[in-house]
């Protein structure tokens, strides 16, 4: 592992590595990269139009998952103090709450009115408003808590999703539904080990990464009735929704490729595409549809073609991809390395460009690679936020 002094990261991550920065095109993206680090206590914001580090905002204890309201507002989640701090559009912290012993994830309802919490150390589910932080409910768990998921918040023109949070418990082999407004709840009991859970798009179904057996389950919600369970060939590792919610790309253990299911009718899993070696953290960019698959035991990633189920080129980022984001516009995907804590950023743009060029070879997209920065001890992940104007 790099390990880097707080004077020594600081110094550098505002240079490109020189490799990268003698290839730099692109106007950057209006706004700011918020990374968490599991190694400080501080939460480490990147310009992304300059590509280079604007500061770092002290949060006392190491940061874990970041969530954007529509407000402009953010919420960071400190896991080991088990707190919630607000970040106002100016990137300030404006107020902190303690929510629990130890917070493992946190999520906002379809509504943004609430922030949901999941604390292992005490079972339980945390409502919080995101207004004021105040707690409005606890909800007891059937076992520890490992993941929650809410239905997507509704587009322009769509209805109110349904107020369901679904929980997966890991080992304890439970997943739980509950109405965060009425407390109302269903839970369905797996046979062996479980991992994420998705909602669909319309909040009508929960898909279910069964370990155990080796397939998504989708269940019906509420009551959590089996619908189907759909055999993959790897293990349900990774679970990435493209940018309209309608194709779900699962990476695991097991076999060098991505399975596409279609979650809507006919509901099945639809194909298995190559996807370069040994597939892990994924991401898709809306407009071009791509999708982003790190290595889990190498530095590449492979960027599929959504629409053609090709595979374009591979892009080595020079550590092993742990997360994957893109920005809003589709122009940039930010990979980070806990282990190297560095971001490595690809420019969509010069992915395509040496795509549509015949007389580049396709196993390696150099032109992709756009720099990387330094950008502290073990992050974790990213979340894009747009500067307001």
């Amino acid at each position: 592992m790099i390990r880097l002094t707080r004077r020594q990261w600081l110094a550098a991550s505002g240079l490109a590595i020189s490799s990268a920065c003698a290839r730099r095109k692109g106007a950057g993206f209006a706004g700011y990269a918020l990374i968490s680090n599991a190694g400080d206590g501080e939460l480490v914001v990147v310009d992304l139009t300059a590509f280079r580090l604007a500061r770092t905002i002290p949060l006392g204890a190491p940061a874990g998952d970041i969530v954007f309201g529509d407000d402009g507002q953010s919420f960071v989640l400190t896991p080991s103090t088990g707190s919630v701090h607000v970040l106002d559009s100016e990137l300030r912290v404006i107020s902190s709450r303690r929510l629990s012993n130890d917070v493992s994830a946190i999520c906002l309802s379809p509504d943004g009115r609430a922030i949901l919490a999941i604390a292992p150390d005490k079972r339980e589910l945390v409502i919080a408003s995101s207004k004021t932080l105040d707690v409005l409910a606890r909800y007891k768990l059937s076992g520890s808590p490992a993941n929650l998921n809410v239905p997507p918040a509704p587009k322009p023109g769509e209805g109110a999703k349904p107020p369901y949070v679904s929980i997966s418990t890991g080992k304890d082999s439970v997943v739980e539904l509950i109405n965060y407004k009425t407390g109302q709840r269903s839970r369905r009991d797996f046979a062996g080990n479980i991992g994420a859970v998705r909602f669909r798009s319309d909040g009508e179904r929960v898909l279910v990464a069964n370990v155990h057996d080796r397939c998504i389950s989708a269940l019906a919600a509420p009551a959590l009735e089996t619908i189907a369970d759909l055999p993959l060939a790897m293990s349900p590792d990774n679970l990435c929704f493209n940018a309209d919610e309608g194709q779900l790309f699962v990476s695991g253990e097991g076999m060098d490729a991505v399975a596409i299911i279609f979650p809507y009718n006919p509901l099945d899993v639809d194909q298995t595409v190559l996807a370069g070696r040994d597939p892990g953290v994924m991401a898709c960019s809306e407009n071009p549809p791509y999708l982003f698959v790190g290595s889990a035991s190498g530095s590449d990633v492979c960027i599929l073609n959504i629409d053609s189920r090709k595979m374009i080129g591979i892009v080595d980022t020079g550590q092993r991809p742990s997360y994957i984001t893109v920005t809003p516009d589709s122009q940039y995907a930010l990979v980070l390395s806990e282990s190297a804590g560095i971001m490595a950023v690809i420019h969509v743009p010069a992915v395509e460009a040496n795509v549509s060029d015949p007389g580049k070879k396709r196993n390696k997209v150099i032109a992709g690679l756009f720099t990387l920065l330094q950008v502290g001890d073990r992050p974790v992940s990213a979340t894009v936020v747009p500067r307001r104007a």
